[in-house]
């Protein structure tokens, strides 16, 4: 079995993170290729260098901003060159290439995992799932239930299947804080609230920027992470008076340091899947605080952490003060390592693959 992963791009994200954990953990990797609609190879190189693990079997297409014919031959020529049996997209614009060049690579199967289902608010994205799902033959795969019902009610499509997100739990695993925070850089006497996101809207950045002035100065966040609001999230901490008190580390190669060296994970999304940011900081045993959004309820219970409705900053701060004072470590470990585990997923991906109609 060949497998093709197509992506929008190879920015770290959750749902990159998910096709480059398959592309490792699959019992076809060896056959497999993970390719990005937008980028070359060398700048995403240079932002995720763990890529170069892949060597031929990573390809860029450097598609142009608007819908690129070139795209759909590229695609047919790595398909025949790979011999590939199934095209995995992850997300609308990596589906919608996949479905058109299905249509006529008929003996290509197509796999499109659906990792949220926000995107379906918009018209227009509605009316390509709805059309293109009509036109070929689209196996649907949510990463959590919630997904999958958020789809059904948005396209009067099932999923095919639920595979929640799984990690690598040799690679996320708690180290020793003092040494964690020594090799980022942060400080040793501070309580560390941590967000892993691309600095991106929607976020939860700016809320917990604009919170940060009424926890007390032993309290400090720190943000894992690359995006377009990086100089306005530095500008509001500026405004606010806590800018000393806001640490931007950029892209963390080595996310187990990240969150071996805070003391709880927040994420309050205005809109998420599963995220994998949440497992990953579970599986080094920290608590979490998040919006309730998406899968997450799925995953994180009162025993690991506190939910939050959306907008919502008096609700956020009572949680993030509850949360510094729960109790951390190999139990919320245990917890994510019996539903999330990326073996486990890889394994369910696989029999998933297997058991499409030629």
């Amino acid at each position: 079995m060949n497998v093709l992963h197509l992506v929008q791009h190879f920015k770290i994200g959750g749902l990159e993170k998910m096709a480059v954990t398959l592309m490792q953990k699959s019992q076809f990797a060896h056959n497999s290729l993970i390719v990005s609609l937008e980028g070359k190879e060398q700048d995403a190189l240079k932002e995720w260098p763990a890529l170069a693990q892949f060597g031929h079997q990573m390809v860029s297409l450097n598609k142009s901003p608007k819908f690129d014919f070139s795209v759909l031959k590229k695609l047919t020529r790595l398909i025949k060159e790979h011999n590939i049996d199934v095209i995995h997209s992850h997300h609308i614009g990596p589906m919608l290439y996949a479905s058109l060049v299905c249509l006529t690579n008929k003996n290509v199967r197509h796999v499109s995992t659906i990792h949220d289902a926000w995107y379906l608010n918009n018209f227009k994205q509605r009316l390509i799932t709805k059309v293109l799902n009509s036109l070929t033959q689209i196996n649907w795969v949510a990463d959590a239930q919630v997904v999958a019902n958020d789809f059904y009610q948005h396209t009067s499509i099932k999923a095919d299947k639920t595979i929640l997100n799984g990690i690598d739990f040799h690679q996320f695993t708690d180290i020793n804080e003092t040494n964690a925070r020594n090799l980022l850089g942060l400080p040793l006497d501070k309580k560390l609230i941590g967000c892993s996101a691309r600095l991106e809207p929607g976020k939860g950045h700016a809320d917990l920027i604009q919170l940060l002035p009424e926890l007390d100065s032993d309290i400090e966040l720190v943000f894992a992470g690359n995006g377009s609001l990086m100089l306005s999230l530095q500008n509001a901490a500026s405004v606010l008076g806590v800018f000393e008190r806001v640490h931007f580390l950029g892209n963390v190669q080595h996310m187990q340091q990240f969150y071996s060296a805070i003391n709880v994970m927040c994420l309050y999304s205005q809109r998420e899947g599963l995220p994998l940011s949440i497992l990953e900081s579970m599986a080094c045993g920290k608590v979490i605080v998040a919006s309730d959004v998406g899968g997450i309820s799925e995953v994180v219970t009162q025993e690991q952490g506190v939910l939050v409705g959306l907008n919502d900053l008096v609700g956020l701060k009572v949680a993030l003060l509850k949360a510094l004072n729960m109790k951390q470590g190999q139990c919320i470990r245990e917890h994510i390592f019996s539903i999330a585990d990326a073996d486990q997923m890889s394994k369910a991906y696989d029999h998933f693959y297997n058991g499409l109609a030629l």
